[in-house]
């Protein structure tokens, strides 16, 4: 399966600065009691207007499964989730081809 991953703000929140590493990821979150499995990564980096990023990502679709998607703009570049970096906090199930992933600051 192949889904388009919108990064948009949430709001009244801001902007990341330009070219911050935006990481998007479609994972498999269907047991409840277990850390999800990552599917697809993808990287971009914050564009200067519009959409933060927009990134394409294939994965093999999981029968019955619930998969959803999870971005993570990593300003200081990192790799963890630290003070600063951005986020989704809302679930984001995946249902189609195209998927808008809302960040907010950590």
């Amino acid at each position: 399966m192949r889904v388009t991953m919108e990064v948009v703000v949430a709001e009244g929140t801001g902007r990341p600065p330009i070219g911050a590493s935006v990481v998007a990821e479609v994972r498999d979150t269907t047991l409840q009691d277990a850390g999800a499995v990552t599917l697809a990564r993808a990287e971009a980096s914050v564009a200067p207007t519009g959409p933060l990023a927009e990134v394409a990502l294939e994965f093999d679709q999981v029968p019955g499964g619930d998969v959803t998607a999870f971005a993570h703009v990593d300003v200081n570049g990192d790799g963890r989730l630290s003070r600063g970096d951005w986020v989704n906090v809302a679930s984001v199930p995946i249902s189609g081809a195209r998927v808008r992933v809302v960040v907010t600051p950590i």
